[in-house]
């Protein structure tokens, strides 16, 4: 009798055993699978800029252009920065529009924003308030014409120091207002405006924000779902889907909760590409879960078009080539006038060697450029890029801008560019893909670029002398400026051949390339006319195209296809090419023959 007793015991005790082990151990995460690679989201800036806002480097955020934000560091991968202003207006620009009036080159008036495309603006920061008052985040948005035309978005409450991810649905989170009375898809978007921490109690200012990454994305189709599935016994009720970061600063998302089955579509399209986790848990009952191996979303190719670009042939500039003494490294022939005779109170060409360096005597220093006897032929001359420095602090309303200028000698008319806004630092390269395009602030005699013109001028900036110059006599507070080169170039050109250059980032070992060119900038739209595809490895390249009878002469817009089997990235060059004998007919680019 004692015998059967310690048997059943036994039996009731592996019994019970079991149970608690069934309950523990019957949910599992079948999918996604540990080393899964998981399809990007169609993203904005990865897909628009070929440059996502990973935080990595300057060009992610805008920092020249901020309100009321100081001490902007990048660092490891985080953009930081403190807000100094009580009450709000501290903003930073994710997407940076231009200026009014000006040649704008700015990634928001280039690369405007397709609100019928994108709407989920989702960012991973976190902000530490040194009081308990509660921080808040919103975002503006202005149209790409730059007409002031905004609407914003409702505020996002932030919790103390803590790293957090959050969405703002541009569509049904906004904020409409006197001041910004527009909903997202009422215009493209070329400005978007992010205050990381608006003090709800308006005495303190000073709050401090990172920000490790931001991300644009559209409404994701069913098919760019990630399938989530699980097994699990025992249990009849709901779950609940986290996904977990598993870098620095972790930050679990809940996906969905109050879910019924064994599978869920989640939609991760609003993540970057990293390495990640799926947890899934029991809603009710036990406190059971599970999570999934490691997994990674795909970091989508990162593309650009280094031949042709915005530069033009360089190799074939007018100075070089026609006046017979390249505008660079600038010496004192560069110039038909000596500054030293105009308006620069000193000048020299050792500083560095090879560059300009002057100091400027009124708000109007300028240089005539050394065009010997000879004239500009504008049809064939179209891009321009310059190098300077402005060595005093970055006041684009009071004269940190450019300009330059063409016009006869016969007359002295000149006709007059729009304002070029410059950048903080430097040297900077400012270069225009084609000068007839470029907005003029007044024509003069001279016309628009065309025909031959025999003057061109450059204006560094219009700073006036400062009392801080006439006492310091600094470099920065006399705004001196160094002027390293002038390039005049003419579009490049296939006769018939061309060997078209790329830049490629991608954590593949091989990605599809595929090169087009294109009478518009409109991919896909039957006006392409595809010249190679091959797979190639994951760096730099180039191809050699030997041309063809097919393609019609006239000028081409080229695009760049790269597919890495998860994502496909498409990027246009920042220059045209002109196909065909650059000659009397065909030398301006614009004329066909079908």
């Amino acid at each position: 009798m004692n015998g059967i007793n310690m048997r059943l015991l036994r039996k009731i005790a592996a019994m019970a055993l079991c149970g608690f082990c069934a309950s523990t151990s019957a949910l599992t995460v079948t999918q996604p699978g540990s080393g899964t690679v998981v399809p990007a989201g169609d993203e904005y800036a990865t897909e628009q800029l070929s440059d996502p806002w990973d935080m990595n480097d300057a060009a992610d955020m805008d920092t020249e252009e901020p309100s009321a934000v100081i001490n902007q560091v990048f660092s490891n991968g985080i953009f930081s920065g403190d807000t100094s202003a009580a009450g709000g207006g501290n903003r930073t620009f994710p997407l940076f529009g231009g200026y009014i009036s000006s040649i704008n080159s700015s990634r928001g008036f280039n690369h405007p924003v397709d609100t019928q495309r994108y709407r989920y603006f989702t960012v991973k920061m976190r902000a530490t308030r040194p009081t308990s008052n509660v921080e808040l985040a919103n975002l503006y948005f202005y149209s790409a014409d730059v007409s002031g035309a905004c609407g914003l978005t409702s505020f996002h409450p932030l919790p103390a120091s803590t790293w957090t991810i959050f969405t703002f649905d541009m569509v049904t989170d906004a904020g409409v207002n006197s001041d910004c009375p527009h909903h997202w898809t009422d215009f493209p978007v070329g400005a978007l405006l992010f205050d990381p921490a608006l003090d709800s109690n308006v005495p303190f200012a000073s709050v401090h924000f990172d920000i490790d990454w931001i991300r644009l994305t559209g409404t994701a189709l069913p098919s760019d779902d990630t399938s989530v599935q699980w097994s699990d016994t025992g249990y009849s009720g709901t779950y609940s889907v986290t996904l977990n970061e598993t870098g620095s600063n972790p930050v679990s998302v809940l996906l969905a909760s109050g879910v019924s089955g064994t599978s869920y579509l989640a939609d991760l399209t609003r993540f970057p590409a990293a390495q990640y986790t799926i947890t899934v848990s029991r809603d009710t009952g036990t406190a059971t879960s599970a999570t999934s191996g490691n997994f990674r979303i795909n970091l989508a190719p990162m593309v650009s078009v280094a031949a042709p670009d915005k530069h033009g042939d360089q190799a074939k500039n007018f100075a070089a080539t026609v006046v017979g003494n390249a505008w660079g490294p600038i010496n004192a022939t560069d110039f038909a006038i000596n500054p030293t005779g105009t308006n620069w109170a000193s000048a020299n060409y050792n500083m560095p060697t090879g560059s300009f360096y002057g100091r400027p005597k009124n708000n109007d220093p300028e240089w005539y450029m050394n065009l010997g006897s000879h004239a500009i032929d504008t049809s064939l001359y179209r891009s321009l890029c310059f190098t300077l420095k402005d060595f005093g602090q970055r006041a684009v309303g009071q004269g940190s801008v450019a300009r330059f200028f063409w016009g006869q000698k016969t007359n002295g008319q000149l006709t007059v560019s729009q304002d070029v806004p410059l950048d903080a630092g430097g040297p900077n390269e400012y270069c225009f893909a084609d000068v007839a395009a470029v907005p003029v602030e007044s024509v003069s005699l001279a016309g628009p670029w065309t025909g031959t013109q025999t003057l061109f001028r450059l204006d560094p900036h219009e700073f006036p002398v400062s009392t801080a110059c006439m006492n310091t006599k600094t470099p920065a507070d006399c705004h001196d400026v160094q002027l390293d080169s002038v390039v005049l170039s003419p579009f490049y050109d296939a006769d018939p051949g061309f060997t078209f250059k790329w830049n490629l980032v991608d954590d593949d070992a091989d990605v599809e390339i595929s090169l087009y060119l294109d009478r518009d900038t409109t991919p896909d739209n039957g006006n392409e006319f595809p010249i190679y595809s091959a797979s190639v490895p994951s760096s730099n390249g180039q191809f050699v195209w030997q041309g063809s009878a097919d393609v019609s002469y006239g000028t081409y817009q080229v695009y760049i296809v790269a597919d890495d089997g998860k994502n496909s990235v498409t990027q246009y060059a920042t220059g045209p090419l002109i196909v065909g004998a650059r000659d009397g007919i065909f030398r301006n680019g614009f004329q066909t023959v079908q």
